[in-house]
């Protein structure tokens, strides 16, 4: 009996997981599994429990931080639930679509494309704009345009 209330644990953890994306339910469904394998081993129900404290526990303080931290993830659940994405705030993009106020198109890196839209309401970057990522907002770029290097008279390119 107690193996089908594991499984049950199991399933409503990692169905919650997928739904919040926060990594706490992944560990508790985890250790859901390791406590229907000690089940169908009879192992008594204080071994099963034991060892499913111990499992969600080890998870959530060990186990859920390197992964977070590996996925881009820590420190960013915002106070809506949203994630942030902080590994591309201060980022450089090109525009791919002129960017407003309301909305275009950023690529980053060689292929990794973005929807954006001007930090500034009232700016406009047309195709092929160098533009620095200020923050993300939902799977939007919220971005402002980089200024060109110029060279001056006294660089060592103009003499």
């Amino acid at each position: 009996m107690w193996m089908w209330i594991w499984i049950a644990v199991a399933v409503l953890a990692a169905v919650g997981e997928v739904l919040t994306t926060a990594l706490y339910l992944a560990s508790i469904a985890v250790a859901a599994v390791v406590a229907t394998i000690l089940a169908l081993v009879f192992l008594p129900i204080a071994v099963q429990t034991l060892a499913f404290v111990a499992v969600s526990l080890l998870g959530i303080a060990v186990v859920r931080p390197i992964l977070a931290r590996s996925l881009g993830l820590e420190g960013s659940l915002g106070l809506d639930g949203s994630v942030r994405q902080e590994h591309l705030e201060g980022k450089r993009a090109i525009v791919t679509q002129t960017v407003t106020g309301h909305g275009g198109q950023v690529r980053i890196g060689q292929g990794e494309f973005w929807s954006a839209r001007a930090y500034d309401h009232e700016s406009h970057m047309d195709v092929g704009a160098l533009v620095e990522i200020l923050l993300v907002d939902g799977v939007t770029a919220l971005v402002i345009p980089v200024e060109s290097p110029r060279l001056t008279s006294g660089s060592p390119a103009s003499q």
